[in-house]
C-alpha cells in the first residue's frame, strides 16, 4: 500500500508539469492563432478596401455556419474515448473519420446548395464553394489531433495549428500585396488547408494507425455520445456567427467589413477565458465529489476574469477609434463605435461562459444546449430588430443584450440547481477601480487617447492593489518594493 501510494506521489509531478505545459501550449496557441488572423484581416483591410473585406469575411462567415454539421462534436468524444482506452484506438480513429466525412461532405452538399439557389451574387456564391471545401480536407487530419489530445500532446498539436495559420497568413498577405481580389483571396485561403493536413500527417506518423475499415457498433455508439455535442456546436456557431450574416443581407458588404473588423478584437479578447476555462474544467468537473473546492474555483475563476475584463472595456471606450485606425486603416474608423460595445459584451462573455462550462462539468449538457438555444434566439430576433434600425451598432448591442440574458439564465440554474452562489464584493471592488481608470482617463483626455488611457490604467492598478484584489503572494511582493524604496 505504501509503496503504491509512493508511487503515485511520484506520477503527481510530471503528470502536473504535463498539465502546466498544456495550458501554456493552449494559452499561446490561441494567442499566436488570433495574432496571426489579426495579422491577416489588417493586411487584407487595407489592401482590398472595406467593400471587398466585408465580402471575404461574410464567405467565411457562411461557411462556419456549416462547420459544426461537419464535426457533429465527434472531437470532443474521440478525445475522450481515446484517453480511456476502452476499444482498439485504430478502429476508434478509422470509424471517427469516416463519420466525419460523411457529415463533412452533407455540410459541404448544403453549403453549396445556398450558394447555388439562396446567394445572388454570383462570384460571393463562389467565394461560398472554395470557402466550404476545406471541411473535406480537415475530416481526414482533426480527428487525428484528438489522438495527441489524448496523449496529452497539446504543445505539438498547437505548433501544428500555428504553423498552419502563419503559412495561410503568409500566402494570403503574399496574393494580397501582389494585387489579388477578393475571389481569389478566398481561394488562396481555401487552398492553404493543405497545409495543416501534411503537417498532421508528417508529424502525427507513427502516433495513429487509423483502421478505417465501416464498424457499425463503433459508429453508433460515436453518434449516440456526440450527438448532444453536434448539435450544441451546430446553435453555438449560428449564435456567434448570426449577426454578420444578417448584416451582410439586410445592410450591405461594407457593414460586414467594418463589423468583423472590429469583431476580431472581441475574438483575441475571448483567448483568455476560453484557457482558463479548459485550465480549471478538471476542478468544475469534481463538483459532486468536492463541492468547496468546486465553488471557490468557480469563484476565484470569475473574479479574475472580472478584473481583466473591466479594463479592456473602459480601456475600449476611449481607444476605440485609435486602435481600429492603428491597426485597420482611416476608411474603418466607424468600427469604432461597435468595438467599443463588444468590449462591454466581453466580459459578460467572460463569466457567461464559466457558468456555461461549470454546467457542462456537473453533467448538464441538456441545460447547456437550452441555454445556448435561448441565446440564439434572442441574438437573432434582436439582430432583425435593431440592424435595420441602427445597422452594426444595433447588431453589437444585440450581442451584448444576448449574452447578458444567456448569462442571467446560466447562473440562476448554476445557483438552483448546483447550489453554488457568486460573491459580489470582489467584483464591486473591481467596478471600484474601473471608475476610478475611467475618471482618470476622462480628466486626462486633453493629453490625447493613449496618454489618458495609460494614466487611467495606472489608477487602475494602484487601485486594484489598495482594494486588495491582487492575489496574497503578489501583495507581499508589492509591500516589500514599498518598503525597500521607502528604506532608500
Amino acid at each position: 500500500m505504501t509503496s503504491a501510494r509512493e508511487a503515485r506521489s511520484r506520477e503527481r509531478p510530471g503528470l502536473a508539469r504535463k498539465i502546466l505545459a498544456g495550458v501554456g501550449a493552449l494559452l499561446a496557441g490561441n494567442l499566436a492563432a488570433s495574432l496571426t488572423a489579426m495579422v491577416s484581416s489588417m493586411v487584407l483591410a487595407r489592401a482590398i478596401g472595406v467593400a471587398d473585406y466585408g465580402r471575404y469575411s461574410l464567405v467565411f462567415l457562411y461557411a462556419s455556419l456549416f462547420q459544426g454539421l461537419a464535426s457533429f462534436g465527434l472531437d470532443d468524444v474521440l478525445t475522450r474515448e481515446l484517453s480511456r482506452s476502452r476499444q482498439p484506438a485504430e478502429r476508434l480513429l478509422g470509424n471517427a473519420i469516416l463519420l466525419r466525412l460523411g457529415f463533412s461532405a452533407v455540410a459541404v452538399v448544403a453549403c453549396v446548395a445556398v450558394a447555388a439557389w439562396g446567394e445572388p451574387d454570383r462570384e460571393l456564391a463562389w467565394g461560398l464553394v472554395f470557402a466550404v471545401s476545406p471541411l473535406l480536407l480537415s475530416a481526414l487530419y482533426v480527428p487525428l489531433w484528438s489522438v495527441l489530445a489524448a496523449r496529452m500532446e497539446f504543445p505539438l498539436r498547437e505548433a501544428i495549428v500555428v504553423a498552419s495559420r502563419v503559412a495561410e497568413v503568409a500566402l494570403v498577405v503574399v496574393f494580397a500585396l501582389a494585387g489579388a481580389r477578393f475571389l481569389a483571396l478566398v481561394a488562396v485561403t481555401a487552398a492553404a488547408q493543405t497545409v495543416p493536413l501534411l503537417l498532421t500527417l508528417w508529424l502525427v506518423h507513427g502516433r495513429a494507425r487509423p483502421g478505417v475499415r465501416y464498424d457499425s457498433q463503433t459508429v453508433r455508439a460515436l453518434l449516440a455520445q456526440s450527438a448532444p455535442l453536434g448539435f450544441a456546436s451546430v446553435v453555438a456557431l449560428v449564435y456567434s456567427r448570426v449577426d454578420g450574416v444578417l448584416l451582410g443581407r439586410l445592410v450591405g458588404y461594407e457593414a460586414v467589413g467594418l463589423y468583423s473588423a472590429a469583431y476580431k478584437f472581441l475574438n483575441l479578447a475571448l483567448a483568455l477565458p476560453y484557457v482558463v476555462n479548459a485550465a480549471v474544467f478538471p476542478l468544475l468537473a469534481r463538483v459532486e465529489e468536492d463541492p468547496v473546492t468546486a465553488q471557490r474555483v468557480f469563484q476565484r475563476t470569475v473574479d479574475y476574469l472580472v478584473v481583466v475584463a473591466l479594463p479592456l472595456a473602459v480601456g475600449a471606450t476611449f481607444l476605440a477609434p485609435s486602435v481600429v485606425e492603428l491597426v485597420y486603416g482611416a476608411g474603418f474608423t466607424p468600427a469604432a463605435e461597435p468595438l467599443r460595445v463588444l468590449l462591454w459584451a466581453a466580459g459578460v462573455l467572460f463569466v457567461g461562459r464559466t457558468c456555461r462550462q461549470l454546467l457542462v462539468a456537473a453533467g448538464l449538457q441538456g441545460t447547456h444546449l437550452a441555454l445556448l438555444v435561448g441565446g440564439a434566439v434572442t441574438n437573432v430576433a434582436l439582430n432583425l430588430w435593431w440592424i435595420p434600425r441602427w445597422g452594426m451598432v444595433g447588431a453589437a448591442w444585440a450581442t451584448l443584450c444576448a449574452e447578458a440574458t444567456v448569462l442571467a439564465a446560466g447562473y440562476t440554474v448554476v445557483r438552483n440547481r448546483l447550489g453554488m452562489r457568486l460573491h459580489l464584493g470582489f467584483a464591486l471592488r473591481a467596478g471600484v477601480s474601473a471608475l476610478a481608470m475611467g475618471a482618470a482617463s476622462t480628466a486626462t483626455a486633453a493629453l490625447g487617447p493613449w496618454a489618458a488611457v495609460s494614466l487611467g490604467g495606472s489608477v487602475y492598478l494602484l487601485s486594484t492593489a489598495l482594494l486588495g484584489l491582487w492575489p496574497h503572494h503578489a501583495r507581499a511582493l508589492l509591500r516589500q518594493a514599498w518598503l525597500r524604496a521607502g528604506a532608500s
